[in-house]
């Protein structure tokens, strides 16, 4: 089954056309990366899958259910899509606790409070963070644990599809590579799909399955991570990668 179908989906903002007949398909339980420059159409295609961006022409898909184009079901589709943007900490109110910016999960979803802070427990064992820093607020931690605590929050609505927005970006090298690897921890345990958009070309060889190039709003290069990146068949493909810095070979 396909977890997310984009099918010519085009954007236009006044003249511009920011999207233009885009069109891929996500496996369900795979991680699909998009890669370009700024400006390629990577964010708005993001937008448009989880419903934020209004298409002009084409159709998107999430679990074989169309993404509406009027009202939603803004609790259906919590459990079914989450975004992870380039700062999730973001997410976290500066003026409530942390426990208080998780409750709200409970109450979006219906579910007991109780319950969700017992799962809330083991999601923060398993990323690493105290238990205790649920009675903070977000500037008494530090960035790196407001970070795994608004992964947390995201984790705690059970999407069957996540969106990573430049996940990697103001991360050390180190911290990226846990943070990877965390991503595709969760995709393997918890069965969730991964959509990875990234400039960060080495990100994207590391976790995903599958790739797509965009470029000026167009995909113009799509397929298996290692063909695309290792033997790439578009021109613009060739001059991204021949763009973005290669380790030394010296030993």
């Amino acid at each position: 089954m396909s977890a997310i179908e984009v099918a010519d989906a085009t954007v236009d903002f006044g003249p511009l056309r920011a999207l233009n007949a885009a069109t891929l398909t996500v496996a369900e339980g795979s991680c699909f990366g998009i890669v370009g420059e700024s400006g390629s159409g990577k964010t708005t295609l993001l937008r448009a899958i989880l419903g934020l961006q209004r298409l002009n022409a084409g159709r998107i898909a999430l679990m074989g259910t169309p993404v509406p184009r009027g009202p939603r079901n803004f609790r259906a589709q919590a459990r079914l899509i989450q975004p992870l943007f380039q700062d999730p900490a973001q997410s976290l109110s500066p003026r409530r606790r942390i426990s208080q910016s998780m409750d709200e999960v409970a109450e979006m979803l219906g579910e007991p409070r109780e319950g969700m802070r017992a799962r809330l427990s083991v999601l923060f064992d398993r990323l690493g963070i105290p238990t205790a820093l649920v009675d903070r607020h977000p500037h008494e931690i530090s960035g790196g644990q407001a970070r795994r605590a608004a992964i947390a929050r995201v984790l705690l609505f059970r999407p069957r599809v996540l969106i990573a927005d430049e996940p990697t970006a103001g991360l050390d090298v180190s911290v990226q590579g846990d943070l990877l690897n965390l991503l595709q921890d969760l995709r393997r345990d918890m069965g969730t799909t991964l959509l990875v958009v990234s400039h960060n070309l080495a990100a994207v060889r590391l976790i995903a399955d599958r790739v797509a190039v965009m470029h000026r709003g167009r995909i113009v290069e799509a397929g298996d991570t290692g063909s695309v990146l290792d033997a790439p068949q578009h021109d613009y493909t060739r001059r991204l990668l021949a763009s973005w810095p290669r380790p030394s070979a010296r030993s």
